[in-house]
């Protein structure tokens, strides 16, 4: 299935060769065993949603903590958790048609297929109504020729694409400009973004935001139930209250962001030429673009938007985090840590592309060290959108595992402490061939009670190069949805890795295997 993948690797691994890959594990200095000792007594010393004093902030001055997001108490965040791709399509939707005033909507990947097609012809009529709409993408991770034009028929229609320019010229935009583009990065080409927001009036009373693992496409809607590698399982919430500003904070400076680096460039500018194409096109009529669809998807988009799913708000003490390695920021892996190194019971993890970084290890053994019940869900190389990542995460589960047979974990009063890890295989034991395709949730349940959703990956790509957003939530009730659908649902779907299994990835006898292993671990501090 020729799809981009939903991280933006191949894109990134293009950038990656042109200004080159760099070693190391990130912005959070943990290269070494003190730094990473250091970063980890410093994160655990207090929680998720206390003090901002107790996060690490930007280093450099004019950012600082000003990247960093209040907690919220319950009254002013309440939260619902989605089931799937299909009732995210169906909310998101509905929240569009209701839209007064505004719309912001980023995403990695918006799609020109069915699915993307109905959102963009909502949103020129929305704009055409009057509201402020506006778009952002990633410049890198949207090559397909008709997601072009759509982009361009909404540029046409007066709605702003950031991540975009007519004749794929999205590159001129990642080009640094020493002393003119604010904290010039050679290594920017890499920095992809890839967080996911869609806010629906969110500077009013009402405003509704969604947040997630979700990008814009068939698959994430799991419009085609026939085509099961295009019928992705992953995860979103709804947030109303006072959080949703945030999450409004967090797009504008992202678009202010884009803005400014164009303006920067002078005659270089392209939305200089967009308005004046646009005063041309006002007067000679817009151009007439044809999109090529399937009618029988068309239906089944339709079908999908007229669904009322069961919508269960909580009032929940919550905090919206965002990380911008453009700006050397490590929220989201500080949150990750304070969560795992704070559990007492049980960690549920369920991520779309787990290659562990070294904190990120140390908080997983050092939870069931503590007796913690620790349970992991990540792709299999089958339904990997690319199998080298999974290769080189597999990797690291000999290691993982070992911590099982550790003296601390074996004295444990509770049978269910330790780690274990299960691949998604999108087949369940009473199917006879595979009904789901890549798994690309990205959520986290601690001790029955605190939840993280969003865009980030445990990997070294989404801690040192890619912007990342997620919430962070805590409700029993919330937490039991997220609980049941990774243990009931998810899990069902998947098959155990056993220390023998893991032996072999870590030390795999196929040729061919060993080889495109080999390649991932190249790229590992991309990845």
């Amino acid at each position: 299935m020729a799809i981009a993948p939903p991280h933006g690797f191949l894109a990134a691994l293009s950038a990656c060769i042109l200004a080159g890959c760099a070693a190391g594990t990130g912005s959070s200095g943990t290269a070494d065993d003190d730094a990473l000792e250091d970063f980890i007594v410093e994160t655990r010393s207090s929680s998720v949603l206390g003090a901002d004093s107790h996060f690490t902030g930007s280093p450099y001055e004019d950012v600082g903590r000003t990247g960093l997001f209040p907690a919220h108490p319950p009254a002013d965040c309440d939260i619902a958790v989605l089931a799937g791709g299909e009732d995210s399509f169906a909310v998101r939707m509905a929240a569009l048609r209701k839209a007064d005033t505004s719309i912001r909507i980023q995403a990695l990947v918006f799609k020109g297929d069915e699915s993307g097609l109905r959102i963009a012809e909502v949103l020129k009529q929305k704009k055409a109504e009057g509201l402020d709409v506006r778009v952002i993408v990633d410049a890198f991770s949207n090559p397909w020729l008709q997601t072009q034009w759509l982009f361009f028929d909404l540029k046409q229609h007066g709605i702003e694409v950031e991540g975009y320019e007519a004749l794929a010229l999205q590159w001129l935009n990642e080009l640094p400009i020493p002393k003119l583009t604010p904290h010039a990065d050679p290594d920017q080409p890499n920095k992809r973004f890839h967080e996911k927001m869609w806010i629906i009036d969110g500077e009013t009373d009402h405003g509704v935001a969604v947040t997630g693992g979700l990008n814009i496409g068939n698959e994430y809607f799991r419009v085609n139930p026939q085509e099961p590698s295009a019928y992705w399982r992953d995860q979103d919430v709804v947030l109303r209250g006072k959080v949703v500003a945030d999450m409004v904070a967090a797009f504008d400076r992202n678009f202010d962001y884009f803005v400014g680096v164009k303006k920067a460039k002078g005659i270089f500018n392209t939305n200089i030429y967009w308005d004046a194409t646009r005063v041309v096109l006002d007067e000679t009529g817009k151009l007439p673009i044809r999109f090529d669809t399937d009618p029988a998807l068309v239906a089944r988009v339709a079908t999908l938007e007229a669904r009322q799913p069961a919508t269960a708000f909580r009032p929940a003490a919550c905090r919206f985090f965002q990380s911008r390695p453009r700006f050397r920021e490590s929220y989201l892996q500080q949150a990750y840590v304070k969560l795992i190194e704070r559990a007492k019971r049980e960690v549920l993890i369920a991520n779309a592309y787990f290659v562990p970084t070294p904190a990120i290890s140390r908080a997983l053994k050092d939870a069931a060290a503590r007796c913690v019940s620790v349970r992991l869900v990540s792709n299999s190389p089958e339904t990997n959108d690319l199998p080298e990542i999974s290769m080189v995460g597999r990797g690291h589960y000999k290691d993982l595992l070992a911590v099982n047979e550790e003296a601390a974990v074996a004295a444990c009063p509770n049978q269910d402490a330790g780690i274990r890890i299960w691949e998604w295989t999108g087949q369940a034991p009473d199917e006879p061939v595979p009904t789901q395709g890549t798994m690309h949730s990205k959520f986290a349940v601690v001790d029955g009670r605190r939840s993280l959703v969003g865009s980030y990956n445990l990997d070294p790509r989404s801690e040192r190069l890619n912007s990342e957003t997620a919430v962070v939530f805590d409700h029993p009730d919330l937490a039991a949805q997220l609980r049941t659908a990774l243990l009931e649902g998810d899990l069902r779907y998947s098959r155990e890795v056993t220390p023998g299994m893991a032996a072999g990835f870590a030390a795999p006898e196929d040729v061919i295997y060993r080889f495109r292993k080999s390649i991932g671990d190249l790229f590992a501090p991309s990845l």
